[in-house]
């Protein structure tokens, strides 16, 4: 069960979670001590970082994916969990490069209204789950700290890449989303019912519009320095 540490101090070791290797590389690079294994398939690296104990997986792409990723850092001991990466805005003043820490998380794909229950909802339980207050706290005064602009608000995840503004609007307006992109609800809620805190930290790669595949290849040559200087500024 996790226990909070005493005097605010930020958990270790810290779980940093990445899709894809380009969200993470600069995390491993700059990894003191550094040690390689697999666990349930997942590539996870423990090291130092500003002299912090870290586990550092690459989860791959999708909400399976993700959920696997969660319960690999927890298997190796991970006493909380950051979910970095990229995400697709869509709420109004969001531009790229802008951050979105979660307040909370829901699986835009996950649909039984056929029986008369919410989108999103599976068992009167949210598919996703709220993220962790303190570990958020830490990501908004850490990403203004390196001079980036920060919002915070509900991320939707899906298995499906958006790319069309109308399938944009129907999740912002649907579930009340900042944001949507692959992972975050199904990490969120395999870190909830593995009793272990989570906070999602998202920078803007595209509108999640009809340019979204053009945009979003462009701007992942900017997200591995993001992310690490986003994680470093986090441990004081």
């Amino acid at each position: 069960m996790y226990v909070k540490p005493q005097g605010g101090a930020l958990p270790q070791p810290l779980g940093i979670l990445a899709a894809m290797a380009v969200e993470g590389q600069a995390i491993e690079a700059a990894l003191a001590v550094p040690q390689s294994r697999v666990i349930l398939g997942r590539p996870v690296v423990s090291g130092l970082l500003k002299g912090h104990r870290v586990l550092l997986a690459y989860g791959g792409v999708g909400k399976v994916n993700a959920a696997l990723a969660v319960a690999a850092l927890a298997d190796a001991g991970a006493a909380a969990i950051v979910l970095v990466g990229t995400a697709g805005g869509l709420a109004a003043g969001l531009k790229t490069g802008d951050a979105v820490v979660a307040t909370d998380l829901i699986q835009h794909d996950v649909d039984v209204t056929a029986f008369g229950r919410p989108a999103g909802f599976i068992d009167g339980e949210m598919a996703g789950g709220s993220a962790d207050a303190d570990l958020s706290d830490r990501l908004v005064a850490a990403v203004t700290q390196i001079g980036q602009t920060v919002r915070r608000g509900r991320i939707a995840s899906g298995d499906q890449f958006v790319a069309s503004q109308i399938r944009s609007r129907e999740i912002a307006d649907q579930f009340d989303a900042v944001a949507v992109e692959m992972e975050g609800a199904a990490a969120a809620q395999a870190a909830r019912q593995l009793g272990l805190p989570l906070a999602v930290l998202r920078w803007v790669s595209d509108g999640a519009d009809d340019q979204a595949a053009d945009d979003f290849p462009k701007f992942l040559a900017h997200i591995a320095d993001l992310d690490l200087a986003a994680v470093k500024a986090m441990i004081v």
